[in-house]
Parts: C-alpha cells; structure tokens; sequence
C-alpha cells in the first residue's frame, strides 16, 4: 500500500511540474508593456459559441496587459469565472500565466499598439485600472450603449476611447439569431486592425 501511495503522489508531483513548466514555457518569450493587448481560444462551450458567431474569429476572449504593483498583470471580464464569494461576474485582475492556462487557453496572443508617440496605451491601461477599481459587473445583454456594464471586447474598446484611439478603427459585427441580434464588438474587430502589431502567439 505504501508502495502504491508513493508511486500515486511521485506521479502526481510530475504531472504538477510538467504542468507548470507548460505554462511557463509559452509565456518565456512574450514581453509585455502597459496597453498591450491579449486574445486566447479557449477550450469550452463558451469559447466555441464565441468563434461560430465570429466566424474569421480564431481567439475568443481578450484583456489588457496593466502594471501593478511593479508586475504586468491581465485585465478582462468574462462570465464564468467568478472568485470565492462573488455574486456576479466582476472585471478581474489576474497574472498573464492564470490567462493563458492550460485549462483555459488552447492557444494566445499578444497585440501592441503601433507608432505609440503620445504613449496611448499606457493611457488605456489606467483607464482601465480605473474601471477594475469601479468593480464593473459583466455584460450579459451584450448592450454596446450601456457603459455601466461591459463584456470583454466592450472593455477594451472602451478604455482606449477614453485614451483617445477607437482601437477597432469603427469596425463592428453584426448578428441576427434568436437570442442575440444587433451590433457587436467581437476579438477579430480588434486584432485585425492595422494598427496593431502581434508581439507574439502561441
């Protein structure tokens, strides 16, 4: 029994390492800076949903690269993700490493901002630790009108309006299906945009 206990734990201990040596792995090469954008395609029914209504779509969620604390950290909201405690689904604050886990990430990307002379990203970055402080709420109407909620491309869009910069250069996706009709901001609107440069993927 000993013997069996051991070997569950050792395997366990090396599947733990491997794991993390995955996620260190695929973000050892990317260097972020303040505004820089992040996409993943992520593994769920969400992402899948997300990628059928945007079609040339090939990521699924997005956030903002903000610096806190002296460390780069992510900033999105996304339904379903919610922290011990929370009642709804609130903007968060996480590492680059927890955004691009294994579990939530099947592939990711970094975007920046071209010719950023007048230091617009950096901008968007504080707008958008002024929104994380605010504890804004997610989205569910997916309502592009209503500021007082967002979902994950809104945000983004919304806080480099704030700096300045319509980061989707007035480009828009439109749906006409039971639940959802109207006029949307998907991942593609965004990093498609000539403006940006992809730093890295994986």
């Amino acid at each position: 029994m000993k013997a069996i206990n051991f070997l569950v734990i050792t395997v366990a201990i090396f599947l733990l390492c491997a794991c993390q040596h995955r996620e260190t792995t695929r973000l050892s090469d990317m260097a972020f800076a303040e505004g820089d954008l992040v996409f993943r395609r992520g593994n769920g029914v969400k992402s899948r949903a997300v990628l059928h209504a945007d079609s040339s779509g090939v990521y699924s969620h997005s956030g903002m690269i903000v610096l806190h604390d002296s460390a780069f950290m992510v900033v999105h909201i996304t339904p379903g993700e919610r922290a011990q405690g929370d009642t709804a689904d609130v903007i968060k604050m996480e590492t680059p490493q927890q955004f691009f886990a294994s579990q939530r990430a099947k592939h990711g990307a970094v975007y920046r901002l071209k010719n950023d002379s007048l230091n617009i990203s950096k901008k968007a970055a504080q707008e958008i630790l002024r929104l994380w402080k605010k504890s804004i709420t997610f989205d569910h109407d997916y309502n592009l009108d209503d500021s007082t909620q967002m979902y994950c491309t809104e945000l983004i869009y919304y806080a480099y309006s704030l700096a300045g910069k319509d980061i989707t250069d007035g480009k828009r996706s439109k749906m006409n299906a039971p639940m959802y009709s109207g006029t949307y901001i998907f991942p593609s609107d965004i990093y498609k945009n000539s403006n940006l440069i992809l730093i890295n993927k994986f």
